[in-house]
């Protein structure tokens, strides 16, 4: 393998340092800007090469000793090696390099505070350790027996894994008796894909397992017997185990959390935001900023946004694909004593045949992919003044939010929560909001 030696200039987005040699760029996996490496090539393409360290020949001052023994063979932190406040500046880079590359800001990038133009990034950051609420762990079979664990990076070799730094005790003591009796099933085991542990973010220790099964035998092992004692040995408040869109529960498949004086039930396979120190800070910076006479909450899972908003507006509408989410949603408004109205529809086909009001409160908080392509031409045509984004991939966002400002709107806010320390992922939370409006949509 060719090796030579490069100077990191940045982290992008993926965690990886960017270098350049010989007119290309290389991706270096845990560096950091302005340290010099003795790289070897990896994997080559036509514009660009894959490398990894084999010598650090000049360490970052913001170079430290990874705090999880995992993660030198773990692909899930990318950045622990970083200081965490490395971590939040190359992400608040990250974010704000996307944002200028796809023209959705007209402002430069500085190392500053502030970001000319007037636009402030607001960064809230988190406890780097004990912050998740969900873990998922992919189980496989190697030379030396079960594996259970995450995959490496750039690969699909499971790394057992006993520990996560990101979770709390309970969460990690809990996969530690999911373990333990999945070594002594072995029936069992070998028909599982993976294995989701989700904690209540109110009531720590209460957790709940979804295992995901690769066929309908693997289903069929979870017999009565097997759920009963499954529940017994992991003292998992319950569980799901999904085969496609086969599935059977066992016990009380979910949990509680409560934000924003609301208590929101989570079931098993419906989504919920992970980071226990940041889910308040979230919702407070998705709510307007005054009264609005109605909220739309596209994407709205089990009500987290809409429910908690439905004190600042007299309707609020709630959409979501996912049927197990809406009926969470729908209990937790009645639990809460307020008039939402959800609807099981993709998000895309709902509002194309609604009829968006200049006064609504847009909320969007789309899958990793960001919006569709329909869906921003429907948004970019109903009478709106603003939207808030909610997006955990800053690349898809900055599409977004391109095709939103050639169409009239204008970034107002923008906020990084670091709901991911030691990872490259991060949430953004942005307003959008235009007067007046354009016509008719540009395409892009």
């Amino acid at each position: 393998m060719a090796s030579f030696d490069v100077e990191i200039e940045k982290i992008v987005a993926g965690g990886d340092g960017l270098a350049r040699h010989e007119g290309r760029v290389v991706f270096v996996p845990k560096t950091a800007p302005s340290e010099r490496h003795r790289v070897e090539v990896v994997q080559e393409r036509k514009d660009f090469l894959r490398g990894r360290s084999t010598v650090c020949l000049e360490p970052s001052v913001d170079r430290r000793d990874a705090p999880c023994r995992y993660d030198e063979r773990c692909g899930g932190c990318s950045l622990m090696h970083l200081t965490p406040d490395a971590q939040l500046a190359a992400k608040r880079k990250i974010l704000l390099e996307s944002l200028f590359r796809t023209g959705a800001c007209s402002f430069g990038v500085s190392g500053t505070a502030d970001v000319s133009g007037g636009l402030d990034v607001r960064v809230a950051p988190s406890p780097e350790q004990g912050y998740r609420t969900r873990l998922r762990f992919h189980v496989s079979r190697t030379d030396r027996g079960l594996a259970m664990g995450f995959r490496r990076r750039g690969s699909h070799f499971v790394e057992d894994v006993e520990h996560c730094h990101l979770a709390g005790d309970e969460l990690n003591e809990c996969w530690l008796r999911v373990r333990k009796y999945l070594q002594h099933e072995d029936a069992l085991a070998r028909g599982l894909a993976s294995v989701e542990l989700q904690e209540s973010s109110d009531e720590v220790g209460r957790i709940i397992g979804r295992f995901l099964v690769r066929s309908r035998d693997g289903l069929r092992r979870f017999d009565r017997g097997v759920r009963e004692a499954l529940l017994r040995e992991t003292a998992l408040e319950g569980f799901a185990v999904a085969s496609g869109s086969r599935e059977v529960r066992a016990g009380r498949a979910f949990v509680h959390h409560r934000v924003a004086g609301v208590a929101l039930r989570q079931s098993a396979g419906a989504f919920f935001q992970t980071n226990r120190f940041l889910v308040e800070r979230l919702v407070a910076s998705v709510a307007p900023s005054a009264a609005v006479s109605r909220v739309v909450d596209l994407y709205c899972g089990v009500g987290l946004f809409a429910i908690p908003l439905s004190r600042r507006a007299r309707t609020v509408v709630g959409v979501e694909a996912s049927p197990i989410a809406v009926r969470d949603a729908v209990a937790n408004a009645q639990a809460a004593g307020v008039n939402v109205r959800f609807t099981c529809e993709d998000a895309s086909r709902f509002a194309a045949g609604f009829g968006f009001e200049r006064g609504d409160y847009v909320v969007v908080d789309p899958p990793r992919g960001g919006l569709p392509r329909e869906l921003r031409e429907t948004l970019s045509r109903a009478p709106l003044r603003e939207i808030c984004y909610v997006s955990c991939d800053p690349a898809a966002f900055a599409r977004d939010a391109a095709f939103l400002c050639r169409n009239g709107f204008h970034l107002r806010r923008l906020e990084l929560l670091d709901f991911f320390p030691n990872t490259h992922h991060f949430e953004t939370v942005a307003l959008l909001s235009r007067a007046p409006l354009d016509p008719a949509p540009r395409d892009g």
